[in-house]
């Protein structure tokens, strides 16, 4: 028998757009999967429309719990799964008929212990994807420097397929802001082998739900200690490589935050924080042996001139 994909999906208030999502996966031409719908308190009718749709389909399950936020709704989701590998799609967002076939087909090709596929943004309700063939020459394997030091791997915590164990004895922080920030490197660090999987499975829909940031407002500076804890782990585990691309990455998010408070006038009071906790992890970006020559030139005229390239950065990105 085939093994058993749990799909975890966190509702909240989605009455206009969980039943696009439900049907895409029920679609699935893998069709041995346990649809977990964890409704997360929401105060429009998607509780109702979860049960509806369970009752017409013995693998949808529905938890009802009080609102929490994607990460405890998750957290319930994982608790609950019983499958042999975890797929996450989010309540507004849909996905290719072959979204778990191919997934679980690379998957099992490289013996890989997390794929990830492509996606695609779209704010037409009525896109319906096509079907995908897989092929073996779409899956490519990827090392932990190239997944997190060189980006190749996205922050999002939908889009891939993990082997179950990848979340043994772990729970995706609750109540704070950039969540998927917090998790993604601790995923990629526990995985053996990594594999991407060059095929457009996932459609991110611009819905109303949609966490959209406005450059215009205040961004939250939660991620400074989301990174100050991403320095700690790979501090304390010894990886150098690893720790050296968090410093890297680190010192990009600090600049171009810097470089949005100039073009937009958001977070004035942070400036100087931003600047201090640069020219902190700076010197270690410029010291190490993996990180590219472009990156440590660009974050050397920063360094040197800060407002001149923040304005520039803040042009240039629109």
């Amino acid at each position: 028998m085939k093994e058993l994909i749990s799909v975890i999906v966190p509702v909240y208030n989605a009455e206009k757009y969980i039943r696009k999502c439900v049907a895409s996966i029920q679609e699935q031409s893998y069709s041995h999967f346990e649809l977990i719908l964890i409704n997360d308190g929401s105060k429009d009718n998607s509780l109702a429309l979860c049960q509806e749709l369970a009752t017409l389909d013995q693998r949808i399950i529905v938890h009802d719990r009080i609102n929490g936020g994607a990460s405890a709704a998750r957290n319930t989701g994982l608790d609950i799964a019983k499958g042999d590998y975890i797929v996450f799609v989010d309540s507004d967002d849909f996905v290719s008929p072959d979204y778990l076939k191919n997934l679980y087909s690379a998957a099992k090709q490289g013996n890989y212990d997390i794929v990830q596929c492509n996606l695609q943004s779209t704010d037409r309700s009525d896109f319906r994807p096509e079907k995908v063939e897989f092929r073996e020459s779409d899956v490519n394997e990827i090392t932990k420097g190239q997944a997190l030091n060189q980006r190749l791997y996205k922050v999002t915590i939908w889009g891939k397929i993990y082997k179950r164990y990848i979340f043994d004895s772990f729970h995706f922080q609750e109540g704070i802001i950039y969540e998927d920030d917090a998790s993604y490197y601790i995923f990629v660090d526990r995985a053996e082998k990594i594999g991407t999987l060059n095929e457009i499975l996932y459609f991110y829909f611009m819905s109303d739900n949609s966490v959209m940031r406005n450059d215009k407002k205040d961004k939250s500076t939660a991620f400074i200690n989301i990174y100050k804890e991403r320095i700690a782990y790979f501090t304390a585990r010894n990886n150098q490589e690893l720790l050296d691309g968090t410093y890297d990455r680190f010192c990009l998010v600090l600049m171009l935050t810097y470089a949005s408070s100039l073009k937009h006038g958001n977070n004035k009071n942070d400036r100087t924080m931003f600047l201090k906790l640069f020219r902190k992890y700076y010197p270690e970006v410029k010291k190490s042996s993996y990180i590219g020559a472009k990156d440590k030139m660009m974050f050397r005229c920063f360094n040197c001139s800060p407002q001149i390239i923040g304005r520039v950065i803040g042009k240039l990105r629109g």
